[in-house]
């Protein structure tokens, strides 16, 4: 599914989205930025999340890029990877410079902030880590940009990427395809004037006036965006592929995790059902948990790897199983945090904040009695046994990943 990809396709397509951001910056600054005191803490979590209860799949002095930073996202990266090397890449000067000012003020001195774009980006095998969220899917040919960002991956590095969901997106796209019709496809008071004179009670209706009370930035991001690509398991998977890349692990992101889109359980409750959904791949059943869920399908916020990566590819039986054979200690760390002030500009809290754990453990206790020595399987048995295999996948996830960190691993088996 495309909108206005002719268009795109016949201009620099960077060039485009670039000057649309620098009219319509969008995210704006965060209201609140956090820092963990451990540099080790959030790369713990993320191995954590991939299967590796190690900690060895992402060392806290990464070298990191965030290609299409934007306003906000290498800043975050940052501040969660204090002891990493970051860099952030955006076409649009105008987010550079408000993620400069905002960076300078809090002083987060390992990053560095440069104008480009992914496709003249010139990296090889650089980084142990990149985040690209929000970006691929706004290129006439994200395949070529994975393609890059594949090639500026170490062979053992991480990827964290997040595309449209084209479940999510139907509205949207009926809506950009109308404006194009129109001769208007950009114009922000005709969107909103369209979108306030609908007649026809329908989803998109409902959509258009839920969004036309907020700020038109975030506005004419969501419904004006010059170039779009949407995607299904499948596409991403297969445009994945020709780039040299696997998807590897599902990424409960804190937007998903907020949203409530992140399980990629099979929705069903018939057990014959479940059962044929768990021969199939990973992929096939991420497709089938798609199809079944629709408009409620989780983001396609995943983590990728090269298919040359060394580490051992894992499937998610595997991470529930490492997780059972883990002993885990609560996670104490403490935050750094700084807070917008209403004048503008970032302001420190005066001392250091209990790290935030996101949502209540899905088993409250279990925290409580992680003790570093006996593993989840010992701690499950005496409480009643292990749960089933569904459940056991909702408690790894929220206990021990980054949006959930209630837990930290100390003693593992060998991730490879």
């Amino acid at each position: 599914m495309t909108t206005h990809a002719d268009r795109a396709a016949d201009t620099d397509a960077e060039q485009i989205i670039g000057e649309f951001y620098s009219e319509f910056p969008y995210p704006w600054h965060a209201t609140r930025l956090t820092a963990p005191d451990d540099p080790s803490h959030h790369p713990a979590l993320l191995a954590q999340e991939l299967g590796d209860f190690t900690h060895r799949r992402l060392p806290p002095d990464a070298r990191v890029w965030v290609p299409g930073c934007g306003v906000n996202q290498a800043l975050i990266v940052a501040l969660r990877f204090p002891a990493a090397q970051v860099v952030g890449s955006d076409v649009s000067t105008d987010s550079l410079d408000l993620c400069r000012t905002a960076r300078d003020q809090i002083g987060a001195t390992n990053l560095t902030l440069r104008e480009e774009g992914i496709s003249d980006a010139p990296y090889r095998q650089e980084f142990d880590y990149v985040v690209c969220t929000g970006v691929i899917h706004h290129h006439p040919d994200p395949g070529m940009l994975l393609a890059r960002l594949a090639a500026a991956l170490k062979p053992a590095g991480v990827l964290e990427l997040m595309v449209y969901n084209a479940y999510h997106r139907r509205e949207i796209t009926a809506f950009q395809e109308a404006m194009r019709l129109l001769g208007r496809e950009q114009d922000l008071w005709f969107a909103r004037r369209v979108a306030g004179s609908l007649t026809r009670d329908s989803e998109l209706s409902r959509q258009l006036r839920a969004d036309l009370g907020e700020p038109e930035e975030q506005f004419a991001d969501s419904w004006l965006n010059p170039c779009e690509r949407n995607f299904t398991v499948r596409t991403l998977h297969e445009t994945a592929g020709t780039a040299g890349l696997a998807l590897e692990a599902p990424c409960a992101s804190p937007l998903a995790t907020g949203l409530d889109l992140y399980d990629w359980r099979v929705p069903c409750d018939d057990a014959q059902l479940r059962s044929r959904a768990a021969r199939l791949t990973e992929v096939e059943r991420w497709q089938v948990t798609q199809a079944l869920s629709v408009d409620r399908s989780p983001l396609l916020w995943f983590y990728l790897r090269r298919t040359d990566n060394p580490w051992p590819a894992l499937r998610e039986s595997d991470r529930d199983e490492a997780f059972l054979d883990t002993a885990f200690v609560p996670v104490t760390t403490s935050e750094r945090v700084w807070v917008m002030g209403r004048a503008g500009g970032y302001r420190p809290l005066d001392a250091p904040q209990p790290l935030v754990a996101g949502p209540a453990p899905v088993v409250p206790w279990l925290p409580d009695v992680a003790d570093g020595e006996r593993t989840v399987r010992e701690l499950l048995t005496d409480r009643g046994g292990v749960p089933n295999r569904d459940e056991l996948r909702d408690l790894r996830i929220r206990l021990t990943t980054p949006s959930f960190p209630h837990l930290r691993a100390v003693s593992a088996p060998s991730a490879a």
